[in-house]
Parts: structure tokens; C-alpha cells; sequence
């Protein structure tokens, strides 16, 4: 049982109202927030692959202009000559003379010292033959040192495609006295005249105009920029005067390239380090590098929590104004409606007739409209309920009156007459029939009866009225096993049968056939009664249940299909009771549907 609501109608609906504003306003805010939360990374993380789009651009510029330096080897006579004369002398390899060294020292301070003295980004400019190095110009000490250069990765790169320019690093070359990391650009030298080989040109950087190119595109001190090369190893990360990523750092390093191969996106979000990041990537195609972004959460949402702040303001502000305008408008509304109330108590079980008076055209009068309007309705039910009960009575005393038919009753007694007077064997068995009819019709005056109690009443009427037309039909009876425990109401079978014969059988030439058969269905008892009689068309089939057709037949029980089926919706309900199936010249079959009771009152 539900507890009584003690408080008044305005605090209820001022109660109710503040959780609805609230419960409005918190989904309002929190869908907000995801929509502005997501859209403040969406447009972050565009802004930041913008920014690594434009600074690939400027890479790709700037290792293009490196690349020049390397392709010029491929149009310098002098350069071209030198180059194919000591390509020839390699096979034949001897310690240089002075003189041998003196040009090579000459001919790289031609080709390449102008280049070095202009630029601070390129340490060394050097060109490899197949088993040595031809020329070099380097800031620093070049060392002796057996190698294959072949086996070299710039080196064989850039003998295996040599329209292109391979970029590596970072380098430590172990020809130089330095540990110094760089840049490695690498093209094979080829001839002029007929594309053979002339060497492979090494061009190494150091990560100054690099470090300058990145850090013009860092506007912003809360983000971080990286480059790694294609083997996962630290190109090149920002310094900026704060706490370090030490992404130069095994470890570290291992963590990024591990989110960076989990997904293909170019935004995702890494956490590391105790902080989240909004990580943006872009891959350069000429160097195989990633360009990696890296921005704190804090500072991209720093926006998005100022004006959800702003905006839980605006809620708390709301409620209180719109509380207050509330308690004013339901103050007007209830006065009205606690006058409305002393006026319905005086009505009550005794006091049917009592009518409001309406004295607005607002929704209190249609209230007190309406329930004028209720109360003639209650009273009209009243007075179809206790019509209904009348009904019911009525159809009840029908059945209890029609158990015994008279002109059944004579025609019986009349052939049992005839039977005693010719010595018929039968009479012994349609009076024993007689009598178990009548006493299960009467039934001790109960309405209920067993489905079992029922069968064996139609049993003993179809007994006595084959043995009146002897020859004209035969009857079975079958019902499923369990169904016979089934309770219902009597006297629903032997009308239908009563018109199979009269209706059905007896229009019919030769022996006919009546079969009944019960069975479960779900939660339901059907009865079918079938008839091999002459049939009705299907347009009185279908109207034989409604008022259109007059279903007392003349020489029944007097009961009729009407009466039975009306007798069963009112016991019920609506859902349950007969239907007619019928075809001419084949028969005709009833179905009943009554619900499934195996014990107690119906």
C-alpha cells in the first residue's frame, strides 16, 4: 500500500519542478560539456595536424634544397672528370701520393667550400667510390677507418634507388672524430653524359635549421613537437626551457611508438607520465619520419571548464527566479481549487445527486463541468450493472426453465409407450437415458458442472433421439484425456446437437453423423460439434450469433445458439463463446472456446 502524501499541492509541485529544472539543466550541461569537450579536441587536434601539415612543407622545402646541393655533382664538369678518373684508379688500390691528395683537397675546396662557409646546417659534404673516399669537406677530422661502405645503410639505399634522394639519422659516423649526431642526405653520383656510376655524395646535418623550422611552429609553450625516424628511434625533440619528455630515453620512447602503432588515427589521446595528452600525427612520404604533437589536457580544456562554470551559474541562478515566479503563479491556482475541494465532500455514497456549481470558464470550471459529468456517468452504470444482473438472472432462469422441454418430454414418453406396448428390448435403456438427463439437467440445482457430467448429458440425449429416428444418424463422442476434470456451465451442448439433428440431419438424406470432441488448447477448452448434415450458406453463418437472425429454432430447446452463446460471455467474458463453420451439402461445425478450469467455482 502506497504512503499517504502529507504535504499541500503548491510544495509538491515546487518540489517537483526544482528536480525537473535540475535533472533539465544537468543533462543540458553534461551534454554541453561532451559536445564542447569533444568539439574543443576535434578542433585542437585539426589545428595541431595543421600545424605538423605545414611544418612537413617546410622540411620537405628544406631537405629539397640540400637535395639540390647533391644534384649539382651530377652537371660539374670538373667535378664529373675528377670523379671518373679516380673511379678507375679505385681497382688499382695504392696509398695517395701528395699529389693525389693535393687535388682531391683542391677539387673539394672548389666544389664544396663556398657551400660550408654559407651555411651553418651542413658539417660535411663527402662523395664515397665503390672501396673509398674520393672527396670530402667537413668541419671535422676525417679518420682512416677500414669500412665496406656498401654495407653502409645511406650508402646501399642510395645505390639501390638512384633517382632519389635517402635521407637517415640520426648518424654517428664512425670515420669522423666526433660523436655527433646528424643528418644524413645521400644520392648516387651518376654521369652526365651516360648515367654510370660516379660515386654516392653524403651531405650531413646537423639539427640546426631542423630545431629552427620546429620551432617556429610551436606558438603555443604548452605543446610539445617530435620527429621519429621510420626504426622508432628520436629525430629530433623540442626543447623549450621546461620539464623534458626524455623521449631520447629507451623506455619513453618505446611507450610513444607503441601508441603510435595501436591506432591508425591521426589524433588520439596517451597517457603518460601520470598526465593525458592529445597526441597529433603526420607521417613525411620522402623520409618515412612521424611528426608527433603532443598537448596537455589541462590546457585544452581550460576553455571548455570556464564556461561550464558559467553555465552551472546560469542554472543555479535560473531555478531561484523560476521557484519564485512558481510559488506566486501556484499560490493563484490553489486558492481557487481548496474552495473547489470543501464544495466536492459534501458528496458521498448516499448523496448521488449533488452537482458543483460552475462559476469559471477556466480549467477549474471544466473540472467542476467534468465532474458533473462523472457523476451522471457513475449513475448511469449504476443502473446498467443492476439491468445486467437482471439480464443475467433472466438467461439463467431460460436455462433452468428450458431443461425439461415439454415437446421433447411427450415425444419420449409417447415412444417409450409404443415400446412397452410392443415389447421392445429398448425401452430398458431410453428410460435409464430419460432419467440420467434429467438428473443432470437439474443438478441439484447448481449452474456449474464437470465437462465430464456434461458429455454424458448430450451422451444421453443423442441415446434417446437415435433411438426415436433409429437409422438416421450415428453419433461419437471423444475428449482428450485430463480435459473431462474441466468445470463449465450446463446445458451449452445439447441445444447445438439438437439443432445438428433438426437442422442438419434430418433435411438429410441417409444416415448422418454427429461427432463432438474436446480438447486443450493452451489455457483454453475447445468443443468442437461437427455435423455431415445438409449445411447452411456462409452469409447465415456468419450472422446466426448476431440479432439479424432469430436463433430460437421451431422444434428445438428452446434455449437456441443466441442464448448459449450469450449465457457463456456473460459468465466469462467477451473473448470466449461460440463460432459457426459451415459448407452446403457437407456439414456444419461449432466451436466452443471456454477457459480451462480443472477444480473450484467458475
Amino acid at each position: 500500500m502506497k504512503k499517504k502524501q502529507k504535504s499541500s499541492l503548491k510544495n509538491r509541485a515546487l518540489s517537483q519542478t526544482a528536480v525537473l529544472i535540475i535533472v533539465t539543466m544537468c543533462i543540458m550541461v553534461t551534454v554541453f560539456y561532451m559536445v564542447f569537450h569533444s568539439r574543443a579536441f576535434n578542433e585542437r587536434g585539426k589545428y595541431e595536424e595543421e600545424n605538423l601539415v605545414n611544418m612537413e612543407a617546410y622540411l620537405n622545402s628544406y631537405l629539397e634544397e640540400v637535395d639540390s646541393i647533391a644534384k649539382n655533382v651530377n652537371y660539374n664538369y670538373y667535378l664529373q672528370d675528377y670523379l671518373e678518373t679516380v673511379i678507375k684508379e679505385e681497382d688499382d688500390y695504392v696509398d695517395s701520393g701528395i699529389g693525389k691528395n693535393m687535388r682531391s683537397y683542391e677539387m673539394s675546396s672548389q666544389a664544396f667550400s663556398d657551400t660550408l662557409l654559407s651555411r651553418a646546417d651542413i658539417s660535411s659534404i663527402m662523395i664515397f667510390g665503390k672501396k673509398k673516399m674520393l672527396l670530402n669537406r667537413s668541419m671535422y677530422t676525417y679518420q682512416k677507418v677500414a669500412l665496406d661502405y656498401s654495407k653502409l645503410d645511406w650508402y646501399a639505399k642510395a645505390v639501390a634507388k638512384p633517382q632519389d634522394a635517402i635521407i637517415t639519422g640520426p648518424n654517428r659516423h664512425s670515420f669522423f672524430d666526433t660523436d655527433d649526431e646528424v643528418i644524413s642526405l645521400s644520392r648516387e653520383v651518376q654521369s652526365y653524359e651516360n648515367g654510370t656510376f660516379r660515386g654516392v655524395i653524403l651531405i650531413n646535418l646537423n639539427m640546426n635549421k631542423i630545431t629552427e623550422i620546429c620551432n617556429s611552429f610551436q606558438e603555443k609553450q604548452e605543446n610539445f613537437i617530435c620527429i621519429i625516424n621510420d626504426k622508432g628511434e628520436l629525430v629530433y625533440e623540442q626543447q623549450n626551457g621546461r620539464e623534458r619528455f626524455a623521449f631520447d630515453e629507451k623506455e619513453n620512447r618505446q611507450k610513444l611508438n607503441t601508441e603510435l602503432g595501436k591506432t591508425k588515427e591521426s589524433c588520439f589521446r596517451l597517457n603518460y607520465r601520470g598526465e593525458k595528452y592529445l597526441v597529433t600525427r603526420t607521417g613525411m612520404k620522402t623520409t618515412g619520419w612521424i611528426l608527433v604533437s603532443m598537448v596537455p589536457y589541462k590546457s585544452v580544456m581550460a576553455e571548455t571548464m570556464a564556461i561550464s562554470g558559467v553555465m552551472i551559474l546560469a542554472v543555479v541562478i535560473t531555478l531561484i527566479v523560476t521557484l519564485l515566479l512558481l510559488n506566486r503563479i501556484l499560490t493563484g491556482v490553489v486558492k481557487p481549487l481548496k474552495k473547489l475541494e470543501k464544495y466536492m465532500v459534501q458528496v458521498n455514497p448516499d448523496n448521488m445527486d449533488q452537482r458543483m456549481e460552475i462559476l469559471t470558464d477556466d480549467e477549474i470550471g471544466h473540472l467542476s463541468m467534468k465532474f458533473n459529468q462523472m457523476m451522471d456517468r457513475i449513475r448511469n452504470l449504476k443502473e446498467q450493472v443492476i439491468e445486467e444482473q437482471e439480464d443475467k438472472r433472466k438467461y439463467e432462469l431460460q436455462a433452468l426453465q428450458a431443461q425439461i422441454n415439454p415437446h421433447f418430454l411427450y415425444n419420449t414418453l409417447d415412444s417409450i409407450i409404443w415400446m412397452a406396448e410392443t415389447n421392445d428390448s429398448n425401452i430398458v435403456a431410453m428410460t435409464e437415458a430419460l432419467a440420467k438427463l434429467f438428473r443432470i439437467s437439474l443438478n441439484k440445482g447448481n449452474e456449474e458442472i464437470s465437462l465430464e457430467r456434461e458429455l454424458e448429458h448430450v451422451k444421453n440425449y443423442l441415446i434417446i433421439q437415435s433411438m426415436r429416428y433409429a437409422d438416421k444418424f450415428t453419433y461419437e463422442i471423444s475428449a482428450e484425456p485430463g480435459v473431462e476434470r474441466c468445470r463449465t456451465i450446463k446445458l451449452i451442448l445439447q441445444p447445438i446437437v439438437e439443432n445438428c439433428i433438426y437442422h442438419g440431419i434430418k433435411k438429410k438424406r441417409g444416415t448422418g453423423k454427429i461427432t463432438i470432441r474436446a480438447y486443450r488448447r493452451e489455457q483454453n477448452l475447445i468443443i468442437e460439434v461437427s455435423d455431415d448434415g445438409c449445411g447452411m450458406p456462409e452469409e447465415i453463418c456468419r450472422k446466426i450469433l448476431s440479432d439479424e437472425i432469430e436463433s430460437e429454432n421451431i422444434s428445438g430447446s428452446g434455449i437456441g445458439v443466441k442464448n448459449v452463446n450469450e449465457r457463456i460471455q456473460l459468465r466469462f467474458g467477451k473473448k470466449y463463446g461460440l463460432s459457426y463453420s459451415s459448407e452446403e451439402g457437407v456439414g456444419t461445425t461449432v466451436t466452443y472456446v471456454l477457459p480451462y478450469n480443472e477444480g473450484g467455482s467458475i
